[in-house]
Formats: structure tokens, sequence, C-alpha cells
């Protein structure tokens, strides 16, 4: 389990996080956005090192996530240069390293509150 200020919250953002690492992609981040926006609790940033390893978190995230209730909606799974996961209140965000390094979407996160996951 993971908590925020010690506030126990629910186990499927610690699925996909776990599921990002064990495709071996780098550079994992949760950010807790449930006090400043009503669409979405957490934004999940994860990198990959080439579009093969971006474009296989389509097919693990959808395998490992089918035992919980939700839609998942996914852009740009035909590139795999950057996929956005729409799991309704997790947006999850696979990048190759030079999408992450060009569009810097950590400096737009910077006032919100990371979560650690053990």
């Amino acid at each position: 389990s993971y908590s925020v200020t010690g506030v126990q919250t629910c186990a499927l953002p610690i699925s996909v996080v776990k599921t990002l690492e064990n495709l071996k992609l780098a550079d994992i981040i949760i950010y807790d956005f449930r006090q400043f926006s009503p669409l979405f609790d957490f934004v999940v940033l994860a990198t990959g090192s080439n579009e093969r390893q971006v474009s296989a978190s389509v097919h693990h995230l959808r395998d490992q996530l089918a035992l919980y209730p939700i839609s998942m909606k996914v852009e740009g799974a035909e590139e795999g240069r950057w996929i956005l996961f729409d799991l309704g209140d997790i947006l999850v965000n696979v990048m190759h390293k030079e999408e992450r390094t060009y569009y810097g979407l950590e400096k737009l996160f910077i006032e919100r509150p990371r979560i650690t996951v053990e």
C-alpha cells in the first residue's frame, strides 16, 4: 500500500506503478491531484527507452487492470512515442525519453505532491 500524508488510498495507482515497473520503465512518478482537480485524482508519468517498450505498456496495463471495474481509454498507441491512458481517476502518461525531456511535464506539476510507492 501507499499513503499520502498518512491517508490510505485505493489500490489502483499502485497496480499501475507495479505494472510499469515490471516493464522496466524508468522515472515513474505519481502526482496527487485530489485537492486540485475535479476531473482526476492522480497523474502518473513513466519513461520508456524505445517505441517498442512504450507500446508494450498498452497490452500490459490492459491485462493487469482487467480485474478493476474501470474503462480504459488509450491515445497515441499507434506511434509508440507518448501514450496517454485515461483510467477515469488516473491519467497515465508513458513517454519515450525524448518526448519526456522535450515536453517537461514535471515543470507543470511542480507544486503537486508526489506519492512514493514502496
